[in-house]
């Protein structure tokens, strides 16, 4: 009895110390979870091509070689909600040929602010599909500011006192889907539908706006942080 009384708390104590130390390795080997949430992760920057800015802008000019440079920043509100701003400029190489001479560096050019929604990011998880910060399916509404170069002079006989560039402000509604490609790729296709405030074509100086529509595919493949 008295020797049982004495081996049975010593195994339990080896026991309960064996038992300890693997926890403990097993925590070392395996680093615990960080949360979804923090504020390392709240900000992407992203830069790349938005391919689908390469049709919308044929114009006077044609669909002249150009390169679709985009810049973009996406801040987290919440796991859902997010507020953005893309910069696009449109690079191409000066040409003077043709009636129209487009003999700017760059043609086009917009700037964007917006919101998103991600939406059904608990149905993406249960079914194992790609949801998380700021990568899913999602809503957005955006306002932008679209230049585009006339070209100059349009002929010989136009009108030299013509602005060179003309703007025009636009109200967005987008709907889209964002996704991670490898480490720091990003994919990012949207439609649009627009109202436009363009510069009314058979207006002399360019001055008079009428109300315009627009609906707008967007390709996008991103370097982002």
């Amino acid at each position: 009895m008295r020797i049982t009384s004495l081996v049975l708390p010593g195994m339990l104590l080896l026991g309960a110390t064996t038992l300890s130390q693997g926890q403990a390795a097993d925590s070392s080997r395996y680093p615990a979870p960080v949360p979804a949430e923090t504020s390392s992760n709240r900000l992407l920057l992203k830069i790349g091509l938005n391919a689908g800015r390469l049709f919308p802008f044929g114009g006077y000019f044609g669909y002249a070689a150009r390169l679709p440079l985009s810049v973009g920043a996406e801040y987290a509100l919440s796991p859902r909600f997010t507020l953005y701003g893309q910069a696009d400029a449109d690079f191409a190489i000066p040409t003077y040929a043709g009636y129209f001479r487009q003999n700017a560096v760059l043609p086009t050019a917009g700037l964007g602010l917006g919101a998103r929604y991600y939406y059904n990011q608990a149905g993406r998880a249960r079914q194992n599909r790609a949801h998380g910060p700021f990568t899913g399916n999602y809503l957005a509404a955006e306002g932008r500011l679209e230049t585009l170069s006339r070209g100059a002079p349009w002929s010989k006989g136009g009108d030299a006192a013509l602005p060179p560039r003309e703007y025009t402000p636009s109200l967005n509604l987008l709907w889209g889907m964002q996704r991670r490609l490898g480490h720091g790729f990003l994919l990012d296709m949207n439609a649009e539908v627009g109202l436009n405030l363009v510069p009314n074509t058979y207006s002399r100086t360019f001055t008079a706006r009428q109300l315009n529509t627009s609906l707008l595919l967007n390709l996008g493949l991103y370097f982002g942080r």
